[in-house]
């Protein structure tokens, strides 16, 4: 916790809070996938970091809430969202909201626990009957992970204990009970200049080389939002009971 806390102040996840906009327009574009499959309205966010998830889901018409370890994040939730928000650490899951909720979303949060089975399960109890779950996580099987080899950014040791491909995560769903499985890419809003931030660290390289062609760039192009496929996939799955 006291490693997401610094984290959040002043490490890369200081940059998803000041983000905001970008992540607001990559869960602007998942909702219309999300609303089309759940059948009801009443939705908790798993690692929802700074709530701008539960923020969309607000403005959809979503009874939202949300679950997160970090109270420097929660802290730089708006008012809005702050109270909906349950502090908590997904690996430890309270299940006294049983069956309460139609949907559940868990962004980027699978890769980081420490029992993703365990973690599958107890987001499972969660779910009313053939309720929604919803959760993105890196793609091993994708293309920039054989090209990328050891530089590829999704390789956090610190921070991501299990990775996937989408065989392995079907798997992984089919074991925590769910079922009619669907595994699609994940796309993400991001900026050149906000993508080359996030993989400066592990390929300094490529960030070496934009940094030197992002004098002849021009800004408006190098802060254009753009929604692509950067090594992630989205899992819809229904629970089984």
């Amino acid at each position: 916790m006291e490693y997401a806390d610094q984290e959040y102040a002043e490490g890369l996840y200081e940059e998803y809070v000041q983000a905001r906009d970008l992540k607001y327009l990559t869960f602007c574009k998942r909702m219309a996938s999300i609303e089309s499959r759940s059948q009801g309205t009443r939705v908790v966010d798993i690692g929802c970091a700074c709530g701008y998830f539960i923020e969309v889901a607000l403005e959809h018409g979503f009874d939202a809430y949300g679950i997160e370890f970090s109270s420097v994040a929660i802290a730089s939730a708006s008012e809005q969202v702050r109270s909906r928000i349950i502090q908590q650490d997904v690996n430890q899951l309270d299940t006294k909201h049983r069956h309460s909720f139609d949907l559940v979303t868990a962004f980027d949060v699978i890769e980081h626990t420490l029992e993703p089975i365990k973690f599958l399960v107890n987001s499972r109890s969660l779910l009313k009957s053939r309720g929604l779950l919803v959760i993105t996580t890196p793609d091993v099987g994708h293309f920039l992970r054989r090209v990328m080899r050891s530089g590829w950014p999704m390789l956090q040791p610190f921070q991501h204990t299990v990775l996937f491909s989408s065989g392995s995560l079907r798997a992984a769903l089919e074991r925590g009970g769910y079922t009619d499985i669907e595994i699609l890419p994940a796309k993400k809003v991001l900026t050149p200049d906000y993508l080359v931030t996030q993989i400066e660290q592990y390929n300094p390289f490529i960030a070496r080389a934009y940094n030197a062609l992002s004098g002849v760039l021009p800004a408006k192009l190098r802060q254009l939002p753009v929604s692509i496929n950067i090594g992630e996939i989205m899992a819809f799955a229904r629970s089984g009971d």
